[in-house]
């Protein structure tokens, strides 16, 4: 019995060396600074990029930049503006602003648990980390939205000069000759977005036995998981947003214009990157988390209310009977055959929504971690 116990100690010590070893060999960055981020419970897929190592420095170095107006080249917007803290980093417009004025054509993203995502944007499949994310709010001009393009020189310039970064910079990329560049500046930001993190929402808690639903949402949620409302086939995975199979981006059908394709000339999703109409009006699963914080919803902002969103997917579709965009988006050939509609009564519906906002974590829109760290030091 005492040479099976010490067999079985030994057994177990070879698994949990495998299994850490394993961790660390499918983390391209190798840092055990990192895992302070996210749970030990968590199973989801992490994705990372190699290039760029997380530090504690350089999430402080990237939480001071993510807030600094200086970023934008007339210093009127920082990252923070479309995504603050207390709209679970969105900014709760339809669509978003950029420095010069000119209007995003989507709603801005909430940026949190981006490190469980492999698809970051709302119509580009290529896309799978903050890091190259990030060149787009930089150097995008069409629409302008901090506009770096072409000016790279003179915001680079504004943040050298500042006496707080002459030392972060260095604690970030100690033994580097010239720290201040475009390449750190986005490996910094990109670094604290992904010490965003947000599971301690009330479902979070029912999942690991610290606190009960109530009633409604425990309907609500039977509702979200059944096979008549199939809600967890495209919402499924740790943010609610991975659906089954490969295709990760849909036509819901939101839209059936008389423009080319049918469908609003100024996005058409998917098919602006791949150029085949059968990606017309196909987007990103939109994240399920904090939705109490992150209205209006859909690419584009167009559904005020839950309820609104709802009505979409019970009638199978979106009918507009006026306006610039009017048509019966049922009828686009691209819309997913997911989309069929179904029924719920009024409590069934007020059930599912008051599931949908136990998904909310109240924690992320506080997190001082998170916070506008020149709030507290005033000197720069």
């Amino acid at each position: 019995m005492q040479k099976k116990g010490i067999l079985l100690i030994l057994s177990y010590a070879i698994i949990v060396s495998i299994i850490s070893c394993w961790r660390q060999k499918n983390f391209p960055e190798k840092s055990n600074e990192f895992f302070e981020y996210i749970p030990s419970n968590i199973s989801d897929s992490i994705y990372l990029f190699e290039g760029n190592q997380l530090t504690k420095e350089k999430v402080k170095l990237g939480r001071y930049l993510f807030y600094d107006r200086r970023l934008s080249i007339n210093n009127t917007k920082a990252c923070a503006t479309c995504h603050a803290q207390e709209f679970s980093f969105t900014d709760n417009y339809k669509r978003s602003i950029g420095a010069l004025g000119d209007l995003h054509r989507r709603n801005a993203k909430p940026l949190i648990n981006l490190v469980f995502e492999k698809y970051l944007t709302s119509a580009d499949s290529t896309i799978h980390f903050p890091e190259q994310q990030i060149n787009g709010p930089m150097f995008n001009i069409l629409p302008i939205e901090m506009g770096w393009k072409g000016n790279e020189k003179t915001i680079l310039e504004k943040i050298k000069h500042v006496e707080l970064y002459q030392k972060l910079f260095k604690e970030s990329f100690p033994g580097v000759k010239e720290p201040f560049t475009v390449n750190n500046i986005q490996q910094a930001i990109s670094s604290f977005i992904k010490s965003i993190i947000s599971l301690s929402s009330p479902y979070d808690k029912f999942l690991n036995r610290k606190e009960a639903l109530d009633e409604s949402q425990i309907r609500g949620k039977i509702l979200f998981f059944s096979n008549q409302l199939a809600c967890a086939t495209c919402h499924g995975g740790i943010n609610f947003n991975k659906a089954s199979g490969e295709m990760q981006y849909f036509n819901t059908g939101l839209y059936y214009t008389t423009d080319e394709y049918h469908y609003p000339e100024g996005d058409k999703g998917l098919y602006e990157l791949t150029k085949n109409p059968d990606d017309v009006g196909k987007f990103k699963v939109p994240t399920l988390r904090n939705l109490a914080y992150t209205a209006p919803y859909y690419h584009d902002g167009s559904a005020a209310t839950l309820e609104d969103v709802l009505k979409v997917y019970e009638n199978g579709g979106r009918v507009i009977p006026q306006g610039i965009n009017n048509g019966d988006g049922r009828h686009h050939s691209n819309k997913s055959k997911i989309i069929n509609g179904f029924k719920l009564n009024s409590q069934q519906r007020i059930d599912l929504i008051n599931f949908l906002f136990s998904l909310t974590d109240s924690s992320v829109i506080s997190n001082p971690a998170y916070s506008n760290p020149f709030l507290q030091d005033e000197t720069h």
